[in-house]
């Protein structure tokens, strides 16, 4: 419901509120790789994928959701790209393993006019096998990492016209 420069009402959420995602715990200080990336925007299916994609870019952080006045992806937001908890391991150049997100070029500053911005910014939490969501509607519930994917990324569009029962 939420992106650069957009205004949005509850009317242009399509697939309903109360199947839709408004947000999801995540944890502070992700490592993540940024502006960089192929040009193509093909979903990834597995973090291997994306740590492919990761290693195209540019720029390595250790601050992911940490800026959140800054507003871009990978400070305050998450995408349905994996699964809940999904590891991506990224092995950095100083030898060391990290579990990572993705996103090709920060909103705003992308280096090449007319690439398209995509990103991998898993749901994370401390709880074990599970996230805690809240929908556009206001509701809370426990999503188990074992989400089929194709679930996961339904409930992360507004206008697809999915039908989600919540059980």
């Amino acid at each position: 419901m939420f992106y650069p420069n957009s205004f949005l009402r509850y009317r242009d959420c399509l697939d309903g509120t109360s199947s839709t995602l408004l947000a999801a715990e995540v944890k502070a200080w992700t490592p993540y790789l940024r502006n960089g990336g192929p040009a193509t925007t093909a979903c990834p299916e597995t973090p291997e994928q994306v740590v492919a994609n990761a290693a195209l870019a540019s720029q390595f952080k250790n601050t992911g959701h940490t800026e959140w006045p800054d507003g871009r992806v990978h400070h305050t937001g998450i995408t349905t790209t994996m699964p809940p908890n999904t590891v991506t391991l990224y092995t950095h150049t100083d030898g060391n393993s990290y579990d990572i997100d993705f996103n090709s070029w920060q909103e705003g500053k992308n280096g090449i006019a007319g690439n398209p911005t995509y990103a991998s910014i898993n749901a994370r939490s401390h709880h074990l096998g599970m996230v805690q969501v809240t929908f556009l509607d206001g509701s809370v519930s426990s999503i188990t990492d074992s989400i089929d994917l194709k679930l996961w990324r339904a409930m992360g569009t507004r206008a697809n016209h999915e039908l989600i029962q919540r059980d």
